[in-house]
């Protein structure tokens, strides 16, 4: 199944050196290892007065954290 904004990659930073996915919107996950190969990510930042569809949207900007961190991981190995 394709995502359904092709571009969404573009709007997220990975920063190894500190272990973070970072959405243009001001969403900061922080990633853990919890094992061999996995990591956990936990919301650490979010962006100030939050609308209504960001809340909505909450969801699916986790998930697109955890992709952009996976995708970033794979890529760099």
């Amino acid at each position: 199944m394709t995502h359904p904004n092709r571009n969404w990659q573009r709007r997220w930073t990975v920063d190894f050196e500190n272990q973070t996915a970072t959405h243009e919107d001001g969403w900061v996950f922080k990633f853990e290892k919890v094992s061999d190969g996995v990591f956990d990510g936990k919301l650490i930042c979010q962006p100030e007065n939050l609308t209504l569809e960001q809340i909505k949207n909450a969801p699916r900007i986790a998930r697109e954290a955890g992709e952009a961190w996976e995708r970033s991981r794979k890529a760099r190995s």
